[in-house]
């Protein structure tokens, strides 16, 4: 029995062949690399099978370069950041329905990274862009903006209006974290953040000081340490607010990344996060649910996120205003068991901390 047709898809067809999939994408688009015999074969299984490209594969064949591309800024500790590998594999696997591609290039300065839009642009490698890690003012944003170059941010900026955006709640997710711990009998709650001139990283800083002062809690500067994006940059967080005099029995952590960090220093100590010292990440990386013990976490799949962006990119490339392209989502709290009540008082937790912290190699 024959598959309805516009079900079928290119790895369907690759499949009946025999072939790879990239073999069948240069049949279809015409390319002359490929043998009489293996094109014959391939053109056949298209009309039995009755494949047929979806419309925006076609569209996106009308003069363009089938190409997206990602420019990431390093130095905020993103070359180490578990995160933007699944977000990546996640837009890669959404262009790779199409049979199009993904141009990855990393900056290490706003000079830089303009100068990699600009040559991308010039020299038509890609057909739009997607913008991730965005600032509170993106140089990026603004330059793409000014071109008029197809776009959309993973994230914000501080002024939002103008293009197509994806982001989470982050500032109502940390204040329901803070929430959270407070409802396990939490009060000295410590926040490990990373560089505020990320746009998420400001969000997320903000929603912790929204949380505590909706519990009446006193803020506290010293409780918040910025770091990289890391799990080295969780480590040296956790530690310096461990060494305080009165150190929190809860860290609450801006990445998953930065958690993991966390809990390594605890172990390290002597400590178990989750009874000891509670620890909270913030991603929902399949990596947390391995880890010992398991990290409790605000989940967002990165990977959906990243094939959300790039089917909103195409919608942009296609004509759709991307003013209308605008979406806000809601991160979940997954319990596991790196959170828990706490077993010292921070008084307590600073007497058994004391000789640790001095004698760690």
């Amino acid at each position: 029995m024959s598959r309805m047709r516009g079900s079928v898809t290119i790895d369907d067809v690759a499949r009946h062949v025999g072939v790879a999939k990239g073999t069948v994408s240069r049949v279809l688009n015409n390319y002359t690399d490929i043998s009489d015999e293996t094109r014959k074969r391939i053109l056949k299984a298209v009309q039995d099978l009755g494949y047929q490209p979806s419309a925006t594969a076609r569209n996106l064949k009308r003069g363009r370069q089938d190409t997206l591309g990602i420019v990431i800024p390093v130095g905020h500790g993103n070359g180490a950041d578990p995160f933007l590998a699944e977000f990546i594999d996640g837009i890669a696997r959404a262009l790779d329905e199409l049979g199009l591609d993904l141009l990855v290039t990393t900056t290490h300065s706003r000079e830089h990274m303009l100068q990699s839009l600009q040559r991308l642009i010039a020299r038509r490698k890609v057909d739009g862009f997607i913008v991730t890690r965005t600032e509170v003012d993106d140089p990026r944003v603004a330059y793409l903006l000014e071109q008029k170059f197809p776009f959309v941010a993973h994230g914000r900026t501080d002024n939002p209006a103008s293009y197509a955006w994806f982001d989470i709640d982050n500032e109502k997710a940390f204040a329901d974290g803070v929430r959270h711990l407070y409802s396990l009998g939490h009060e000295r709650i410590g926040f490990v953040g990373a560089s505020l001139e990320l746009n998420f990283a400001k969000q997320r800083r903000d929603g912790y000081r929204q949380g505590i002062e909706a519990l009446g809690l006193q803020h506290d500067p010293s409780l918040e340490t910025l770091q990289d994006l890391s799990e080295k940059g969780g480590v040296t967080g956790a530690e310096a607010l461990l060494s305080l005099d009165e150190p929190p029995t809860a860290l609450l952590c801006a990445t998953d990344a930065l958690a993991i960090g966390a809990v390594q220093l605890c172990k390290k100590l002597g400590l178990k996060a989750g009874s000891d010292v509670t620890v909270v990440g913030y991603d929902g990386l399949p990596v947390g649910e391995y880890l010992d013990p398991p990290l409790t976490t605000f989940s967002q799949s990165a990977q959906e996120a990243g094939g959300h962006v790039a089917r909103m990119l195409i919608d942009v490339l296609d004509g759709k205003d991307p003013t209308s392209l605008q979406a806000l989502a809601k991160a979940d709290l997954i319990r596991r068991a790196s959170d828990g009540a706490p077993s010292m008082t921070p008084a307590a937790l600073a007497e058994v901390l004391r000789d640790r912290l001095n004698h760690q190699p």
